[in-house]
């Protein structure tokens, strides 16, 4: 039995005419006729009576038509069952940042863009900066925060300034440098240093002992941690000097810590901190978003 015999049957008994079913389904009367004929011998009964002015169902015909319709209906539910689909997913953006850093602006506006957009849903992931620019290649993010310096091509990206963001070192009280509020790299020569595993942020790593290197010394570290907190935590222990971004710092560290952070002049410019969309893949959804930032950000 197939779907059209079913369509044309329905269409006859609704419109109790061969000649207006055939001209609503755009079929000749007689090709009609003879699918109806197939319908009937197929299943054994008569399912219409015809008569010279008029065409009535049989009472086989009545029943027939009542599970040709609920069929008929159950398929088209199936035909229909995603078209919200995309519209669904667009509403979920999957939203990857740095740890460590201070994003309450962030977490601001996100707040600010679902009050207008109840229906989005964030998904949030703390990660690395490979993890991000890696993730948003891949489709695990669809907005990320991160460092500016990570991003190398831009053939597919979109990015915007979200944060600046700078080179400093925490200092612990008892060192004499403490009373420093900006000290160049050169100062650091006979130090000893914290250091973030380097699998944690290979860039702030790399390029710190990179500096140490320029200003003609090795970068001693006799401890090396996986958080802003332990790393500090030893600062304020005495146990060496520990570098950070100015972004991670939200005014209440030294405080918190009882530590020195001091700004390191002549730096690199580019450590800012950005969000970055796939230009290529990114959704309605997703631009909007990064443009509401945007406005927000400038305004």
């Amino acid at each position: 039995m197939k779907l059209t015999t079913l369509q044309y049957f329905v269409a006859v008994a609704n419109e109790k005419s061969f000649t207006k079913a055939a001209d609503e389904l755009y079929i000749s009367q007689p090709t009609l006729s003879r699918r109806i004929q197939e319908l009937e011998t197929e299943l054994g009964v008569k399912l219409l009576l015809r008569q010279s002015h008029t065409l009535e169902l049989t009472k086989e015909g009545e029943q027939f038509l009542i599970r040709a319709a609920e069929a008929l209906e159950k398929i088209d539910d199936l035909s229909h069952m995603f078209d919200n689909h995309d519209q669904d997913a667009a509403s979920v953006v999957k939203i990857g940042y740095l740890a460590n850093f201070n994003l309450s602006i962030m977490y601001q506006l996100l707040n600010e863009f679902k009050s207008s957009y109840p229906k989005i849903q964030f998904i949030l992931n703390a990660d690395t900066p490979l993890n991000l620019v890696n993730g948003l290649d891949d489709g695990e993010y669809d907005l990320v925060f991160n460092l500016d310096n990570y991003f190398h091509d831009l053939t597919k990206i979109t990015k915007s300034e979200f944060l600046k963001n700078r080179l400093q070192i925490a200092i612990p009280l008892t060192n004499s440098l403490s009373n420093q509020e900006v000290l160049h790299f050169a100062d650091l020569k006979n130090e000893t240093f914290i250091l973030l595993e380097r699998q944690q942020s290979p860039v702030i790593v790399d390029y710190v002992i990179n500096l140490g290197l320029q200003n003609g010394f090795n970068i001693k570290a006799n401890y090396y941690v996986n958080n802003l907190d332990e790393g500090l935590s030893m600062v304020s222990m005495g146990k060496g000097l520990a570098f950070l971004y100015s972004g991670m710092n939200d005014g209440q560290l030294e405080s918190k810590y009882h530590i020195k952070i001091a700004d390191l002049a002549g730096s690199s410019p580019n450590q800012d901190i950005v969000m970055a969309i796939n230009k290529i893949t990114a959704t309605d959804t997703t631009k909007s978003l990064l443009e509401f930032i945007q406005n927000k950000l400038t305004n």
